[in-house]
């Protein structure tokens, strides 16, 4: 046999092979609720995170990537900033849970109002509340409170596949074996999003997705953020969530629904949180 040969023959014979799987330091978990448990423990140990991005965005009509210097801390405040080819920039948007402001540079226009998922997603399209968008960009998954679940080991894909019931909803999770994190997520039977997590790595002791994706397949829309240069749980600058309009700015209020109110209009309140996957 040829050394051509050789080599199909065995890429043949490992491609059927089963993949090695990396338990965490309790081995082989069977219970689905101590999986549970576990990934809701892990989730929730990052609270901050500074630093810079990739923001690739396809969407119906257009896709294309932009640098992004990103601020984020729990429960929902953010501070986005968008750069061009030319690091000039394009757009921020800043939020301190109640309340937003978007400055629109090609206009020179600062529009504000509640921090509501309509005005959210004038600057990412995403349909999202902040309480939402803010443990996403954290690299945590909304979870949909059990009734029922289950656990199934997949040793064709390497991950724990953890199931979650409610009612006519399900939520799929392939948990990583070692790490207990989430690296996807699918829900079903109600409207909602997939999250996909990649590329994990460990800053300080804590383990963190490199990559995280998001994908609302009604909205034909798929947003992928890959963190550079990033700082996790530092002591926040809450300078960074301070809404003030640059000078020279036009300002515009806004109401929930993101539409424009009369000079000197009373802005409506905040919107309240949707439940997960919703």
């Amino acid at each position: 046999m040829n050394r051509a040969a050789v080599a199909i023959f065995l890429v043949v014979l490992c491609s059927g092979c089963p993949k090695r799987i990396e338990f965490g330091p309790e081995g082989e978990l069977t219970d689905a609720d101590t999986v549970y448990q576990r990934v809701v423990k892990n989730q929730e140990n990052v609270v901050t995170l500074e630093g810079d991005a990739k923001l690739r965005a396809e969407l119906p009509d257009q896709s294309g990537t932009l640098s992004m210097f990103i601020a984020v801390t729990r429960p929902a405040m953010l501070h986005l900033e968008t750069f061009d080819f030319f690091n000039r920039p394009l757009a921020s948007l800043v939020s301190d849970g109640q309340r937003f402001g978007l400055y629109q540079a090609d206009t020179n226009t600062w529009y504000q109002g509640p921090a509501s998922p309509a005005n959210v997603s004038r600057f990412l399209p995403v349909m999202l509340p902040g309480e939402e968008l803010v443990p996403i960009m954290l690299g945590q998954v909304p979870l949909i409170p059990p009734e029922r679940m289950t656990l199934e080991l997949d040793r064709k894909k390497g991950v724990y596949v953890l199931t979650l019931f409610r009612g006519p909803a399900t939520q799929v999770l392939d948990v990583h074996t070692k790490y207990l994190r989430v690296m996807k997520s699918q829900v079903r039977g109600i409207p909602g999003y997939d999250l996909g997590f990649e590329d994990f790595l460990e800053q300080g002791g804590l383990i963190f997705p490199g990559r995280v994706s998001l994908e609302a397949k009604q909205a034909k829309t798929k947003l992928q953020v890959r963190y550079q240069q990033i700082k996790l749980n530092a002591r926040p600058d809450l300078t960074l969530y301070e809404l003030v309009p640059p000078e020279g700015a036009r300002v515009v209020e806004v109401d929930e629904a993101g539409r424009e109110l009369p000079a000197g209009a009373p802005a409506s309140g905040s919107s309240a949180p949707l439940a997960p996957g919703s």
